[in-house]
């Protein structure tokens, strides 16, 4: 495992993203707490969906509820309704 501070990882990040690349941890530390980590990604974890707010999740379910009221969208019980 490596640490540095965020002082540190300014002045070295490219090496640290190096270490990451190679499956070393690598921590940020601010003072003497740990704040964040480095981590190496694939393509394939670039397909995960990001991350939905709460206010965007209730603006969604929302625009949803609004759809089915006004009949733009229909709503299922269950695969066997959905087909029929």
């Amino acid at each position: 495992m490596i640490c540095a501070t965020l002082k540190d990882a300014k002045a070295k990040l490219n090496k640290l993203v190096e270490y990451a690349t190679a499956g070393e941890d690598v921590i940020l530390m601010k003072g003497s707490r740990h704040v964040a980590a480095i981590v190496s990604i694939t393509d394939a974890d670039l397909e995960f969906s990001s991350r939905l707010s709460d206010a965007k999740a209730n603006a969604l379910w929302n625009r949803i509820d609004e759809e089915i009221a006004d009949g733009r969208a229909k709503e299922w019980h269950g695969p066997a309704e959905a087909k029929a």
